[in-house]
């Protein structure tokens, strides 16, 4: 539910402490532990709220029990610190598994977890399972979230800091970009580097910048977190590799689902045009003309798909950003068959108003426009050509049609 539809209570003297909508009391308090309302209420209940304009009542007053990872890091640490004294069942031992239950309720289950010997630092990989949605009735599908905390512990080393912000910044894009096994892969790569960092940076000694400042007997340590950083780096290479690899393929992926969505919309629309023409009683699907004209516009996007799964195919065919997001990516893929069914309505337009000629047909027949049709959709370039040589006789003020072989492009 978007934060406008919220209302808090008590904020206006003259309105309800409840909302009643349509005879029935409507109040919903959130907690971190409980979930919001969008979790806890139907995607269908959510959706007719939108629809009819329903408002939420949010207590004002409801408390934040809410655990985040830097404090399930300091419980964790305290803990430890009992441990190493003695006291195996310490007050922090029950604020730790207090915080931990609250923060795998909001997060999911801890399938990895890191967590520094001498200072207050971490890092966990958490899996949430979504709920069933429609569109996923058929999966299961998974939040993977990448959580750390190490500035306590990397305070003296900035190399070390640095370093870990980079892993931090490609998990970011990881969980935004990858999904399914590839995301499993590249996030367990990234806890993996980053671990072996705070591994590293887990000493002892020289806590504080000062003390590697002064300290002499910290020189062969410095040369060992140099080969350490050498060898992260290498690593943060290849993980970078991979992650570009694979979320190029996703793109493609993504894209094709999107080209699939909007040849399903394609046929609606159309559909949605025989039925206006059958409402007017100007549908005549025994004419030629009436299916010369439906079997252009689908020939042409169906030629608009086959053009991008060619240059799919291709490893430098097909160039996209990746990174613009999932749903950037399947909104284009969605145009697609629509450009390529408009080029070929174009061209079925002009060939039937006699502007263009393609060969030395004398009759031509639903076969042949298809066929114009599907070309069209499949190479945009040679359309725009055709569309081109078209309106710059128009704009002259000739009268000759435009041939095919008079507006091909000319070789380089």
């Amino acid at each position: 539910m978007h934060p406008r539809h919220l209302r808090p209570f008590g904020r206006c003297a003259s309105a309800p402490n409840l909302l009643i909508a349509w005879g029935r009391r409507l109040a919903v308090a959130t907690t971190a532990t409980t979930g919001s309302p969008d979790e806890r209420r139907g995607w269908w209940v959510r959706l007719c709220d939108q629809v009819l304009g329903r408002e939420i009542q949010v207590a004002v007053d409801a408390p934040d029990t809410s655990v985040s990872f830097a404090e399930l890091v300091w419980a964790h640490y305290q803990r430890q610190q009992e441990v190493y004294a003695g006291e195996t069942d310490g007050p922090w031992e029950q604020i730790y598994r207090e915080r931990l239950a609250r923060f795998k309720r909001e997060h999911g289950d801890i399938r990895k977890d890191y967590w520094c010997r001498y200072q207050a630092s971490g890092v966990a990989l958490t899996a949430r399972r979504r709920p069933r949605r429609p569109r996923t009735l058929w999966r299961h599908d998974e939040i993977l979230r990448l959580h750390s905390v190490t500035d306590w512990r990397t305070a003296a080393i900035p190399e070390i800091t640095t370093a870990l912000h980079r892993w931090q910044t490609l998990a970011i894009k990881a969980s935004e970009i990858l999904r399914d096994s590839t995301e499993h892969i590249v996030l367990e790569q990234i806890f993996e580097g980053m671990t072996r960092l705070l591994a590293a940076a887990d000493q002892p000694a020289a806590t504080m910048p000062s003390d590697l400042a002064t300290d002499k007997s910290h020189r062969a340590e410095q040369q060992d977190l140099s080969a350490v950083l050498t060898a992260d780096k290498e690593q943060l290479l290849q993980v970078q590799n991979h992650y570009s690899r694979a979320g190029e393929n996703s793109a493609r992926i993504v894209y094709f689902k999107g080209m699939i969505i909007g040849a399903g919309l394609c046929g609606i629309a159309i559909a949605f045009a025989v039925l206006v023409l059958w409402g007017v009683h100007a549908w005549h699907p025994h004419r030629a003309a009436t299916q010369e004209l439906f079997a252009s516009v689908a020939m042409g996007a169906a030629g608009a798909i086959v053009s991008v799964m060619g240059r799919m195919a291709s490893p430098n065919g097909f160039n996209l950003d990746f990174e613009v997001g999932r749903k950037s990516v399947r909104r284009l893929g969605s145009l697609r068959p629509w450009i390529g069914a408009t080029f070929a309505l174009a061209i079925y337009l002009a060939l039937k108003s006699s502007l263009l000629q393609v060969g030395q047909v004398a009759k031509p027949d639903i076969y042949f426009y298809a066929t114009i049709a599907f070309l069209a959709g499949f190479s945009e370039r040679r359309a725009k050509v055709l569309l081109e040589g078209v309106s710059g006789d128009l704009g002259a003020g000739g009268t000759e049609p435009t041939h095919l072989s008079s507006a091909s492009p000319k070789p380089q």
